[in-house]
């Protein structure tokens, strides 16, 4: 019995030491760098906050537009575009979101197919990040029918962390302008972190096609240094924690043992002292008990009227009553 609780107190352990080191190690990795990508779809929203970009106009927009790319290679099978022209005032889109970087995704058209109908396939955007200008992105038609997909027209991955407003605003004073706006990738701050996206990679929900020459770069080798450093620290204090803990379970199992021997010892002292009390306490024969023993029989079939043994007097029949003195 002893040892089938000893067995099941083990295993209690060992399973609250691995339960221990791994919620310390999930626990490592989850903040290792504190940051979190959220993908802000066109028609859905932001994947956190549901919150829907602001297309202006909004009937200037729509996704049943002549460019009709393959829905399947959009992300949620979804887009929005519009065409601004130069002798109107530009179109945008604006989207909110607090993080420390930013991506932002387009579908790229080129020269239409000849048995459809034709359409502007130029791109020509700016873009403003809290009121101000900080970029824009151009890509010429070329002499193909292909779109690209999952293109970064716009990445930023040197952002305070704070509330940002960004927007895209297709315009050309020389021709109209397609903009079909696919998705937004922002790094959002949970924790301890720096301004510095969680990967050197640009994060996407699928790659870009070779043949797209305004893709940008997909590596930032800057980066990189900066996540296996914070990624070590954290494993370091993960793997310190969990060895704590298991010093503490192996200390606490230690105790149990000898808690357990000191009540086993303590268990056989006291059936030991009562053994001894049961022999001690065994009426010895002795010679005063044997003639006591003998005295008894003697006194067997005497009056018990009388107050002692010693007085008492034999029922004989054969004494008569004793005769008054007058």
């Amino acid at each position: 019995m002893e040892n089938n609780k000893l067995l099941l107190h083990c295993s209690l352990l060992m399973l609250i030491a691995r339960i221990l080191f791994l919620c310390f190690m999930t626990m490592a990795g989850a903040t290792a760098e504190g940051l979190r990508n959220v993908t802000i779809d066109d028609r859905y929203g932001d994947e956190i906050t549901l919150t829907v970009p602001t297309y202006l106009p909004p009937d200037a927009w729509s996704s049943r537009g002549n460019a009709q790319p393959n829905a399947s290679l959009a992300y949620n099978r979804t887009w929005h575009d519009t065409t601004s022209h130069p002798e109107h005032a530009a179109n945008n889109v604006t989207f909110n979101f607090t993080g420390v970087s930013l991506f932002v995704y387009c579908i790229i058209a080129n020269t239409p197919p000849h048995s459809s109908q034709t359409f502007d396939a130029f791109a020509n955007y700016t873009f403003f990040l809290d009121g101000e200008l900080v970029g824009g992105y151009k890509h010429d038609v070329e002499q193909t029918e292909d779109f690209f997909y999952n293109v970064p027209v716009y990445v930023n991955q040197t952002m305070e962390n704070k509330f940002h407003s960004f927007s895209i605003v297709p315009y050309s004073k020389e021709k109209p302008v397609l903009l079909l706006f696919d998705y937004a990738i922002y790094t959002k701050c949970e924790g301890h972190c720096v301004n510095a996206s969680p990967s050197s990679q640009i994060p996407m929900h699928s790659s870009t096609p070779a043949n797209s020459t305004d893709a940008l770069p997909s590596t930032l080798p800057s980066q990189a240094n900066t996540s296996e450093h914070h990624s070590s620290v954290w494993i370091i204090v993960a793997v310190t924690l969990a060895g704590a803990a298991v010093f503490l379970l192996s200390g606490s199992f230690l105790f149990y043992r000898f808690r357990q021997a000191n009540r086993a010892t303590r268990r056989e002292a006291k059936l030991w002292r009562q053994s001894r009390f049961i022999v001690q306490s065994k009426p010895r024969p002795t010679s005063e008990t044997q003639g006591r023993g003998e005295i008894a029989e003697k006194l067997k079939g005497y009056s018990a009227d009388t107050q002692t043994a010693a007085s008492a007097v034999p029922l004989d029949s054969s004494i008569e009553d004793p005769v008054m003195n007058h």
